[in-house]
């Protein structure tokens, strides 16, 4: 492939982030997340056609492919948020279409979801969203704990200071950051996260990648559709990319960012090359001096 697409440069950028990158061994473990030709239709659009794909356990998924692709669809669908026409989705070893109101409700307490677009209830405070977990799915704690428990982690990712404000009161970076912490603040074994960095700036953007390592360390499983290289690189175990509602492919980042498909290569330009300049934010990465995570 030529040089004028800019692949070559994001192929040896992602890699370097990583620093001494080494294949990541096949997991024996149950998927924490399974589809089995799942096809989603919305009115006479095929969204996903006959999708079948496990998540690793414990790991970190990056979903990627351009606008339209279906990757949304996709993460809800995994996530049990979207009923497929055909297939099939078991989510931590249970289909949810298939189990009682009860254990659907005990299967939901053990995940957590980003949403792209926030999704915060508007007649409540922002204090107030990220507490709703805690009182949906952890009754035995009390209200000073849960208090406690999302100011802690809000100050942590620099969110503190506006809580008492109503959604649309605070910009859309705070709001992102909210429905970050709401999805997380109740340690759900499976966290679901579409483009969890948009709208945030990259000081607090370098705050939740922090927090999405030490998760990962604890062995939980992150599922992220993102365009963002610093997700990606810093974070991906492995990487599915998608295009026009079907899997293009699905492997560790060490096999995909190796790819030679011409058609693999051309959508990860695109995908990134959205958010990024090659000489800028991707090249940054490579830098042991202005990345902390390979110092």
């Amino acid at each position: 492939m030529s040089d004028e697409s800019g692949f070559d440069q994001i192929d040896d950028s992602l890699l370097g982030a990583l620093g001494s990158i080494e294949e990541v061994p096949e997991s024996e473990s149950t998927p924490a997340c399974s589809l089995r030709d799942v096809s989603v239709r919305f009115e006479e659009t095929d969204v996903l056609e006959e999708i079948t794909v496990d998540f690793p356990a414990s790991a970190c998924t990056v979903v990627m492919g351009p606008s339209g692709s279906g990757k949304s669809t996709l993460l809800k669908a995994a996530a049990g948020l979207v009923v497929p026409e055909t297939g099939t989705v078991e989510i931590l070893g249970q289909n949810p279409a298939r189990i009682s109101d009860r254990e659907l409700e005990a299967l939901r307490a053990r995940n957590g979801f980003v949403f792209q677009d926030a999704a915060l209830w508007q007649n409540l405070t922002l204090e107030q969203n990220m507490i709703l977990p805690l009182q949906y799915h952890s009754p035995h704690i009390n209200a000073e704990e849960a208090l406690t428990q999302v100011t802690r982690m809000a100050k942590e990712l620099q969110a503190g200071r506006r809580l008492k404000l109503r959604p649309s009161q605070v910009s859309a970076g705070d709001r992102k950051t909210i429905s970050f912490i709401r999805a997380i603040v109740h340690d759900p074994e499976l966290i679901f996260m579409d483009e969890p960095t948009t709208s945030i700036d990259s000081e607090r953007i370098d705050l939740v990648i922090r927090k999405l390592r030490d998760l990962r360390r604890r062995g939980r499983t992150v599922i992220a559709v993102t365009h963002d290289a610093r997700i990606a690189s810093q974070l991906a175990d492995y990487v599915l990319v998608i295009r026009d509602g079907r899997i293009l492919t699905f492997g560790t980042l060490y096999d995909v960012a190796r790819s030679n498909d011409p058609e693999i290569e051309r959508v990860l330009s695109d995908v990134l090359s959205e958010t990024a300049t090659y000489d800028g934010d991707i090249l940054e990465l490579m830098d042991p001096d202005t990345n902390p995570f390979l110092q």
